[in-house]
């Protein structure tokens, strides 16, 4: 009897082990919790020119020479786009990260601090990946992380063509 509770506890460990271990995780492309202690500022659709042959040396650094701003959205539709970017995403296993910078077509997220926040989408031969960036006011990496997950990608453009007249393709 005593073999058979112990065995039955083993079990129970090792069962909460494997459960635990097979977590997923969340990934979503915007959080409120991002910058709390200012509001954002505007929102522009931008594309950020430089290719993963031809990037720094310096993984995450940000030249704002890359940058080409595109469209500015209408202050007016700021909180709704950012109430529906904030719902793309999900819980998924751990992704491959697949970029270290920006890169591609996507938006800024300038905020009030003068700190940002870069989405960019790039891809190859229909190989699409995501790059999230938050940044400082001296264009200082916070975070990152990018992920080659096409239907948070696929969402992402469908928000941009609903609310930039400038479409990605």
């Amino acid at each position: 009897m005593v073999k058979m509770k112990k065995s039955i506890i083993l079990l129970f460990v090792l069962s909460c082990s494997l459960f635990l271990s097979a977590c997923d995780y969340e990934y979503y492309l915007y959080h409120d919790h991002i910058r709390k202690e200012t509001e954002v500022e505007k929102i522009e659709l931008i594309r950020y020119n430089v290719s993963a042959e031809n990037s720094s040396t310096e993984k995450h650094v940000f030249d704002s020479s890359n940058l080409e701003i595109i469209e500015t959205l209408e202050t007016k539709d700021i909180d709704q786009f950012l109430v529906e970017l904030s719902e793309i995403g999900g819980l998924s296993s751990k992704l491959e990260e697949v970029l270290d910078f920006p890169c591609g077509k996507g938006i800024r997220i300038t905020y009030i601090d003068r700190g940002f926040t870069i989405i960019t989408v790039t891809g190859e031969n229909d190989n699409e990946s995501i790059f999230v960036g938050h940044y400082d006011d001296s264009e200082n990496i916070e975070g990152y992380y990018s992920i080659a997950w096409q239907e948070m990608i696929d969402d992402f453009k469908e928000l941009i063509n609903d609310y930039f007249s400038s479409q990605f393709s």
